[in-house]
């Protein structure tokens, strides 16, 4: 009684086991104006052995012979890079065109669903041919469809090749061939023989994949710098961005700005040496109200908080900073060891960051320096001239002496 007993509790555990597992098995198809929220994990770049059963013999192997250069993917190689601007009709999926949802990178993202859907399909242990027919024509229509989104990428899709795939798949059937036909009528495979994936069906999945991959290194660096360097609007990228000078008083496109900036950094490390208390302070000042106003700037295009940018270490640095040089006698040691700091914790990884694909904006806008005017020639005496008997030269600072205050340098001039 108790061995019956046991046997039937074992029983029921297995039955409730085989139903669980065939329901999770069951494909859910999506619709196609699906898009994925969650970024999709970046597969491997190398197509790793599969469980997949390979047909001996059973069509043409990676890049064998009678493979014809039709349809063909893009191949990489060395050499020089362009850089051109993106065509027109693609400013219809990003902001402030394209809204919401509407937008390419929602219809890639489902497009790169779709396509894992089938490869995992493909690549299961035991075949189901029933749900790879589905991730099959999932994948295909929406394939088709974001083929049509950008004609002028439209040759970028292999859509020959994804139809022949079908084909090879037996999903699709060709009226002129009878071999799928007279195996079909064969009738159930015998227990324990598995469906199984040729190699020129994996070939074509191969191919496909690697056409996106090549479109996506060439395409992927052009579209950021195009609709993602921008301010939170959408209505200035950083190339046409203009700013308020806090010291001039005055509007002026950023790179202006920041040269200004940079005159002011340059201008403390020369007083610094030539140990001007007058000229330090002076360039100090002008150099912390820019620098705020520009950490300030942040918030115009990041969405997030603005101190992930800009961190309370550097609002310490700029503090040092002012306090050494209102010294009776600053350091030296001191106040470069803080510009440099200012500088690796904050402007360098900014710059290394921004201005790559800022000079790619400004050089498709036409937003060039413009080259210095020559002036006209006229007779003037020399601006430095060699001391005469009348003139004698300036002296030397006697060493050990404390450095004295120095002239204040005109405003416009060196900064």
């Amino acid at each position: 009684m108790r061995k019956l007993l046991s046997l039937s509790v074992l029983s029921l555990f297995i039955s409730a086991g085989i139903v669980l597992f065939a329901q999770s098995d069951t494909p859910a198809p999506q619709s196609a104006g699906e898009s994925l929220e969650a970024e999709l994990p970046e597969p491997q770049p190398e197509a790793e052995e599969s469980d997949v059963t390979v047909e001996a013999g059973g069509g043409e192997t990676e890049g064998g012979a009678g493979e014809t250069q039709e349809g063909a993917p893009l191949e990489l190689k060395e050499g020089p890079y362009t850089f051109e601007i993106l065509p027109q009709s693609l400013d219809s999926y990003y902001p402030p065109v394209g809204k919401r949802a509407r937008v390419y990178p929602a219809y890639m993202d489902t497009l790169g669903r779709r396509f894992y859907d089938l490869l995992v399909d493909l690549k299961s242990l035991h075949l189901d041919r029933d749900a790879a027919e589905v991730s099959y024509f999932a994948f295909k229509d929406y394939y088709e469809f974001v083929a049509e989104l950008v004609p002028e990428w439209k040759d970028r899709f292999l859509l020959s090749d994804v139809e022949a795939l079908g084909r090879e798949l037996g999903f699709i059937k060709d009226t002129t061939d009878t071999t799928q036909t007279a195996e079909g009528e064969k009738g159930e495979k015998p227990i324990g023989e598995t469906e199984r994936v040729s190699e020129r069906a994996l070939y074509l999945v191969r191919k496909i994949e690697y056409s996106c991959r090549v479109c996506h290194l060439t395409e992927i660096p052009r579209v950021y710098a195009r609709y993602y360097w921008r301010t939170k609007d959408n209505k200035f990228s950083v190339a046409h961005f203009m700013v308020r000078d806090p010291i001039k008083k005055r509007k002026m496109k950023y790179r202006e700005f920041k040269r200004l900036l940079q005159e002011d950094y340059y201008t403390i490390l020369r007083s610094i040496d030539k140990g001007s208390r007058k000229q330090l302070r002076e360039s100090v000042r002008r150099f912390i109200k820019r620098f705020n106003y520009n950490q300030s700037l942040c918030s115009k295009c990041h969405t997030m908080d603005p101190y992930l940018f800009t961190t309370p270490t550097i609002a310490e640095l700029v503090s040092d900073l002012d306090k050494e040089a209102h010294k009776r006698v600053p350091s030296k040691g001191v106040l470069r060891k803080t510009l440099s700091s200012l500088y690796v914790q904050n402007c360098k990884a900014c710059h290394r960051a921004h201005l790559p694909l800022t000079y790619v904006q400004r050089w498709w806008y036409g937003e060039f320096d413009i080259p210095p005017e020559a002036p006209q020639v006229e007779e003037s005496a020399p601006v430095l001239s060699e001391p005469t008997d009348d003139e004698p030269p300036l002296e030397e600072q006697p060493p050990g002496e404390q450095p004295v205050e120095g002239e204040q340098p005109q405003e416009g001039g060196a900064q």
